[in-house]
């Protein structure tokens, strides 16, 4: 019976395997194309496992670029904004009210079909930053959050089940007060029924968005998004855009920005926190304007303060079982591992077990 002892061990083992309590965070950063991703990690000297990309709502949502990113194990986070390649700006409320055989549901399931098809975990954003003034001609909070549900709701009944839904808010909204002691990012929250996971896009613009701007250190910019992330325990937390500019009067000012960053992402408050996604603009081929530069190249300073980060254990979760999303294989019949041969733990225990009876009865 030792030996049955030892076999429950080993089978209690592998079923209770779990990704580590360590506090470990993704890093990646904006890679629309696969040329775009290598050459960032020939920059940074180092792998950057997230990959961001921005899709419209009548785009296909995945090609060869984001096959690849899947065949070497980068994780793909997908933004599906509501509007279309030609620029025409599809109304929340028309998506919300789409129902079957309409156009826009047809749309919906060509990208559950298609998300189903990618197979690996897709991070899923729908609609990133509603709360932007880019995104009010698309309607208000109300609008916002029925279409969500409708969106995740409709994945899931078309049978989607390797997407986690990433609600992305202005790093703005989490601060911006909208009366009755609600921020913007409440009266946008569609509810912990249909969100995996909270994202904020935050940067620090210093005077380049505006003359009345200042300086905002990491804490400033992220800490708003961590107390809202505490009243939802059980949700992730993420950056899918962050990044700082240049301060021209205090040269090496970003550079120590970028690693105070990586030391606030990795401390005990922050726990919550699992990807941290660069974003800058060169995959538009423009900047924002000529003085908003995110880009981590603006300075050799900030090149090596983005290098060092890329080292950090706690920027060292590598695939999405180590943020503790692996895959869920459906229609697994025991929750024991298959032993040598392929048969079941739990048919070879059975049988040990009646051996030891049988014999343990024989010799009485």
């Amino acid at each position: 019976m030792r030996m049955v002892a030892a076999l429950l061990v080993l089978a209690g083992g592998v079923v209770s395997g779990s990704p580590s309590p360590d506090h470990r965070l993704m890093l990646g950063a904006t890679g629309q194309t696969r040329q775009e991703t290598q050459q960032r990690e020939i920059e940074t000297g180092h792998r950057l496992d997230g990959v961001r990309v921005f899709r419209r709502w009548d785009e296909r949502l995945f090609d060869g670029n984001q096959q690849w990113a899947k065949k070497t194990g980068h994780t793909v986070y997908l933004s599906i904004k509501s509007r279309r390649l030609n620029g025409a700006k599809l109304k929340w409320h028309d998506i919300a009210t789409a129902r079957p055989g309409s156009p826009l549901w047809s749309d919906m399931q060509r990208q559950a079909n298609e998300i189903k098809q990618f197979g690996a975990l897709v991070y899923v954003v729908f609609n990133h930053e509603p709360d932007a003034r880019t995104s009010a001609p698309m309607g208000g909070p109300a609008d916002f959050v029925a279409a969500w549900r409708h969106v995740v709701g409709t994945y899931r009944a078309a049978g989607v089940r390797n997407a986690r839904f990433v609600w992305t808010m202005t790093g703005w909204a989490f601060t911006a007060k909208a009366g009755g002691g609600l921020t913007r990012a409440d009266q946008y929250y569609p509810g912990d029924a249909y969100v995996d996971d909270i994202a904020a896009d935050s940067y620090n613009w210093n005077t380049c968005h505006s003359a009345s701007g200042t300086w905002q250190s990491p804490s400033q910019l992220v800490d708003p998004e961590r107390r809202f992330g505490l009243r939802h325990p059980g949700k992730g937390l993420m950056l899918l855009e962050w990044g700082s500019v240049e301060d021209p009067s205090r040269p090496g000012r970003k550079a120590q920005w970028l690693r105070d960053m990586a030391r606030l992402l990795a401390s005990s408050p922050y726990r919550q926190f699992r990807a941290a996604l660069y974003w800058d603009d060169r995959h538009t081929g423009q900047k924002v304007n000529s003085a908003c530069n995110f880009d981590y190249r603006t300075s050799p300073d900030a090149l090596n303060a983005w290098r060092s980060i890329a080292t950090a254990p706690a920027l060292a979760a590598r695939t999405a079982c180590d943020l503790g999303d692996c895959a869920k294989r459906p229609h697994r019949r025991s929750r024991l591992p298959l032993l040598a041969g392929g048969a079941p733990a739990a048919v070879i225990l059975t049988g040990l077990i009646a051996f030891g009876i049988h014999r343990h009865r024989k010799a009485g």
